[in-house]
């Protein structure tokens, strides 16, 4: 029994597939389940049941994948006590980041980040909020951003950095351009520019419609915020954006309204896996980001208090 045997036990565990578990730790299928083989010989147990491509826990499997995942915890942190600062702070470290979110939050961190580490290759993934999570759980980034809420059966961790609210964007000829504020029953017909289903926004939209028993009409979908602008503009469709990214629009162009009753929000957050293995260069990150912007906004509010 040796800890790579472990990993692959939590790892397979969490995914319910030794495919999915070989993906995400780069190793192969049959190191995999040679591993947990071994594991199972070594203690005289069943710790899966496989039912075609899925497997699933016994009930020893069960017992015993909090206290592996916590074992493995506790040696990845004893393990980083004993190594170098200069070796902890590099390696490789790949980030997904939707669009509409990296270039209005995350930009100014990166740079921050760079010049902090630079013994950590960073590589940056443009991906949309619901395929963050799925690129978590196949290995493919190790650290994401999204706009809650999002689906998922596997069990993260979330640092909420920016709440607000999405507004209605008009062109200054529409009917309602001169309203103060605007609800959605007002707005339930007029043709929409939307997101595409990657986006977590796809869905929770079309939640509120449903409470009106409404239904969104959609003319286009895109990921790029200053597309769907130019696309109200010319005066297809109206649009839904958050309050961050109407601030950068032709106030001569275009008009946004705050959107009411109901007020539909914009949360993002920071996710990354709870549980199993986490390499330092994702901490890292994790850790430099939660403290770069509780600094923001304890300068913000120091400004705001002075002002």
């Amino acid at each position: 029994m040796d800890l790579f045997q472990l990993t692959y036990f939590v790892e397979v565990a969490q995914k319910k597939s030794f495919t999915k578990a070989s993906k995400s730790l780069h190793i192969s299928q049959p190191s995999i389940s040679k591993g947990i083989k071994a594991l199972e010989d070594h203690w005289n147990v069943k710790l899966f049941n496989r039912n075609g491509k899925r497997v699933e826990l016994t009930e020893t499997g069960a017992w015993l994948l909090p206290r592996i995942e916590s074992l493995i915890k506790d040696f990845s942190q004893l393990n980083e006590q004993m190594e170098s600062p200069q070796l902890l702070n590099s390696g490789q470290l790949t980030v997904g980041i939707p669009p509409m979110i990296g270039s209005s939050f995350i930009t100014s961190f990166i740079r921050h980040f760079i010049s902090d580490y630079p013994q950590i290759e960073l590589e940056l993934l443009e991906v949309g909020s619901n395929d963050i999570i799925s690129s978590i759980d196949e290995g493919l980034i190790q650290v994401g951003f999204v706009a809650l809420p999002v689906a998922t059966e596997m069990t993260y961790d979330f640092f909420i950095f920016n709440e607000e609210h999405l507004e209605v964007v008009l062109w200054p000829e529409h009917p309602l351009a001169k309203n103060k504020v605007i609800t959605l029953e007002e707005i339930k017909d007029e043709p929409l520019v939307y997101y595409p289903k990657s986006f977590s926004l796809n869905p929770f939209i079309k939640t509120f419609y449903q409470k009106i028993m409404a239904h969104p009409r959609i003319v286009c979908q895109s990921s790029n915020w200053d597309f769907q602008a130019e696309i109200v503009r010319t005066q297809l469709g109206i649009a839904l954006l958050p309050h961050t990214i109407c601030q950068r629009l032709d106030d001569e162009k275009l008009v946004h309204i705050p959107l009411v009753e109901p007020q539909i929000p914009w949360t993002l957050a920071m996710v990354w896996k709870s549980k199993g293995f986490l390499p330092h260069p994702a901490r890292t990150w994790v850790q430099s980001f939660k403290n770069f912007y509780s600094d923001s906004h304890k300068a913000a509010e120091k400004n705001a208090s002075a002002q």
